[in-house]
């Protein structure tokens, strides 16, 4: 079982559990900037980082602060009225790299945790972000998770590759089995 974990909104490098579990793939949060976002804790557990917003900011103009757009229900009113809320923080991140591993898990249900964590460690899953000694550092782990890379690492996993899929083809390609 993979288990992602948002690593905290305390700016700090101590330790939040269960992110800082062993076995646990620790989440951090990046700005649209790429830039680690303020309020990110940071730290040896953290193991990658995916967009989770900032509401401080709107750098790209658009007239709409910079968070993570999701869906949300006001109950103020006699009805609940659904709504499209901005949200910031490591708990908008962790979701980001959950759906990543989610379709990499799709793709090729060889996809378990160990394999995971060598592609992980790789950078076969992410982009470089800051000064990645030895292939991590403390703010973004082992980099940006990206999508694209994660899934085609997925694909080509060298000793796991995906099972077969079945495919069910005709030649010629129509029949006519007439009016019976």
């Amino acid at each position: 079982v993979l288990i992602v974990a948002a690593a905290g909104n305390s700016a700090s490098s101590a330790p939040l559990y269960p992110a800082a579990n062993d076995g646990v793939i620790a989440v951090s949060a990046v700005g649209p900037d790429k830039a680690r976002a303020p309020y990110s804790s940071f730290g040896s557990f953290v193991d990658v980082a995916a967009p989770g917003g900032n509401l401080s900011r709107d750098l790209d103009g658009d007239g709409y602060v910079d968070g993570v757009l999701s869906t949300g229900g006001n109950d103020s009113g006699p009805r609940l009225n659904y709504v499209y809320p901005f949200f910031q923080g490591t708990s908008m991140a962790a979701p980001h790299v959950a759906g990543v591993l989610a379709l990499m898990r799709a793709a090729n249900e060889n996809m378990l945790p160990d394999v995971v964590d060598v592609l992980l460690a790789n950078g076969e899953l992410t982009i470089p972000l800051g000064n990645q000694i030895g292939g991590r550092n403390d703010s973004f782990g082992y980099g940006l998770i990206d999508a694209y890379k994660a899934l085609s690492a997925a694909l080509t996993a060298g000793d796991n590759p995906p099972a077969p899929r079945p495919w069910l083809g005709v030649n010629p390609s129509g029949l006519n089995f007439g009016a019976t």
